[in-house]
């Protein structure tokens, strides 16, 4: 182990080690963002890996500048709130618990979602897609398991899982309500398992985790412990479903692993990890031209049928530079191939000062609709070193469907309730 790794991990254990602080805020963006980076920085330089290479002053440069430039702008929020009167954690949770919402509306809706993404689910299935898991190619029917248009709506599954624990959360009684909510989660997240795509069910599990942590003391450092064991177990299983022995240490041997053979296993959530980092080091050096904004806003050529006519007619390619099939880059590899050193450095920026803005507001007036913004923001920093999702028409999808659906299940102050429960929440947790 060299020292820059030594130096990362140190830093990662002092994240942890503040996390113990009593009143600590575990979803802090500092921690949740700083955490990430430093683990993903102190993995890519333990070089286990023969597809890795030393990386150059200038792509040190460059991948540091995203992390850095993010932070940056977190800091300066920090530092303009030094005066703030801030909430404690306890304080916050038993705001958001005074939250006013229709029980009826948010029961009906989460089942309309509900609704649609098997709709979705099932249409694709019948429009002759095989089901990943049940196909003698997982792989190539895992990419093709979508359909433009209706496919979106598979991605209510983050709708689902989310209303559905905002039902947990602010309802203390009906429970028959609450088995059918349970059962609708469970059914879309095995559902959506079997498709072998596990990114989604990292979001969804992640904006759920956000919204339980900031309204109730369930995840204590015990239970959050199991709870994530439970979440990396789920993850690796589905690995092993996408992938038999023989392919794992097909892997291994491609990958040209420095471990020994025993750990194959280990190779595929390394790559994954590290190789974003490797790509866009690699991708510094022979960029030669920019697309001045086709990735960032990928959501607007999809919405008007640009995407593929603008790729073809520009000879695009979307991921340059491969040298595995490893074919993430991180997120700030979008914003520099895009518009460069000056985007990576003020969009990052902006980013880092949109987040602190979002955390200090929870921490000053906590809201409904300001946590579910910053869960959104939790899961983009914590799988920020995978491509950036921003731009993608799935998000905006997702971000725009949560955000109306809150504004129509929200009640004003002062509205009555028409199950009986007044305005606070029926149980304190």
């Amino acid at each position: 182990m060299n020292l820059v790794s030594i130096i990362f991990f140190l830093i990662c254990a002092g994240i942890v080690l503040s996390c113990l602080k009593r009143g600590a805020d575990v979803l802090s963006p500092a921690r949740v963002f700083g955490f990430v980076w430093a683990l993903s920085f102190g993995l890519a330089e333990l070089k286990m890996s023969g597809l890795q290479h030393e990386w150059s002053t200038e792509s040190w440069i460059i991948l540091l500048l995203g992390p850095l430039s993010f932070l940056l702008g977190l800091f300066a929020l920090y530092v303009m709130n030094l005066n703030s009167q801030l909430l404690s954690l306890d304080e916050i949770r038993s705001r958001c618990r005074l939250s006013r919402v229709d029980n009826n509306r948010l029961f009906g809706v989460t089942l309309v979602f509900f609704f649609l993404f098997v709709v979705a689910y099932a249409a694709i299935v019948l429009t002759g897609h095989e089901i990943p898991l049940l196909s003698s190619r997982p792989g190539l029917a895992r990419a093709k398991f979508q359909m433009f248009g209706i496919g979106l709506l598979i991605h209510n599954l983050t709708e689902v899982g989310f209303f559905a624990t905002l039902y947990f959360v602010l309802v203390g009684h009906e429970k028959g309500r609450k088995g059918i909510l349970a059962f609708a989660t469970i059914v879309c997240f095995l559902m959506y398992a079997i498709t072998l795509q596990r990114f989604p069910l990292a979001v969804t599990a992640l904006m759920m985790v956000t919204l339980v942590h900031y309204m109730t003391r369930h995840l204590r450092a015990r239970v959050t412990a199991f709870y994530l064991g439970v979440g990396v177990v789920f993850l690796l299983a589905i690995s092993r479903l996408r992938a038999s022995a023989i392919f794992v240490y097909f892997v291994y041997v491609g990958s040209k692993m420095r471990i020994d053979p025993s750990f194959a296993w280990v190779t595929e959530p390394y790559m994954y990890f590290v190789m974003n980092l490797e790509m866009f080091a690699r991708s510094v050096d022979r960029l030669e031209e920019f697309t001045y904004g086709y990735y960032t806003f990928d959501f607007v050529t999809a919405l008007t049928g640009l995407k593929h006519w603008l790729s073809d007619y520009f000879g695009l390619v979307e991921t340059p530079f491969l040298i595995s099939g490893y074919n993430t880059y991180s997120a700030f590899w979008t914003y520099y191939r895009d518009f460069g050193v000056l985007g990576v450095f003020l969009i990052s920026l902006i980013g880092g000062v949109v987040v602190g803005s979002l955390y200090y507001s929870l921490r000053q007036a906590p809201r409904l609709s300001t946590l579910s913004a910053y869960g959104v923001a939790v899961f983009l920093m914590a799988l920020s070193v995978f491509n950036s999702q921003f731009g993608f028409l799935w998000f905006v999808y997702n971000v725009v469907l949560l955000f109306v659906t809150l504004r129509w299940i929200e009640r004003p102050s002062g509205a009555a309730v028409q199950d009986g429960t007044e305005g606070v929440a029926a149980h304190t947790i």
